[in-house]
């Protein structure tokens, strides 16, 4: 674990949150500290911290692999997104979080019925996400409409990407205490969407 923060904390130490002053390695922090509560491993917990590393830094996947293992590694690549070349547009942004639902319910499950170890890690770190917009959206002194404004993808696109991401973790049957904390807070941020309609989601 210490590897693990060292490497986070170093790569990661002067991003922000997107649209803020908070440092990022707090996010990170918060994601592995879900992951533990929620029963996750050693190994899940480590790559918490790292989830966002291939992704945002310069690190290569074998580099991080040589630091913390393949193990983690590889639940550290299957929580990362594609490289576009536009990727600041709304379609390339779309794109990319296509192929990551798409990999969530391709590889969500093990071959043994299982779910894999990097289920838990990216339902973490999505949790983590819509609750941070829902408080700053309750308690922030702007319109909820302006709030997306921070985002490559506006408020349409962010619906759908949330909604999607639940759909998903529904669909694999990823029955996870997290999922309930997930789809209570995309409730409350896109509280108009016909899907989360009362008993949309009985069958979890």
């Amino acid at each position: 674990m210490d590897t693990a923060f060292q490497l986070a904390e170093s790569w990661h130490r002067y991003q922000l949150r997107k649209g803020s002053k908070v440092p990022y390695i707090s996010h990170l922090m918060a994601v592995s500290a879900l992951v533990l509560e929620h029963g996750g491993t050693h190994e899940q917990a480590q790559a918490a911290l790292l989830h966002d590393i291939l992704e945002d830094t310069g690190l290569t996947y074998d580099e991080l692999a040589a630091r913390v293992g393949k193990t983690v590694a590889d639940i550290v690549a299957h929580c990362t997104h594609a490289d576009s070349d536009d990727e600041k547009t709304p379609e390339a942004w779309k794109w990319r979080k296509q192929l990551y639902l798409d990999r969530l319910r391709r590889d969500g499950r093990k071959s043994n019925g299982e779910l894999a170890d990097f289920v838990l890690v990216t339902l973490a770190d999505k949790t983590h996400n819509i609750e941070t917009t829902l408080r700053e959206i309750e308690h922030g002194d702007y319109a909820e409409t302006d709030y997306f404004a921070r985002f490559n993808a506006g408020r349409d696109l962010q619906e759908w990407w949330y909604t999607s991401l639940l759909r998903t973790y529904i669909d694999i049957h990823a029955t996870h205490e997290l999922v309930w904390r997930f789809r209570d807070a995309v409730c409350k941020v896109f509280p108009n969407n016909p899907e989360f309609q009362e008993n949309a989601y009985d069958e979890m």
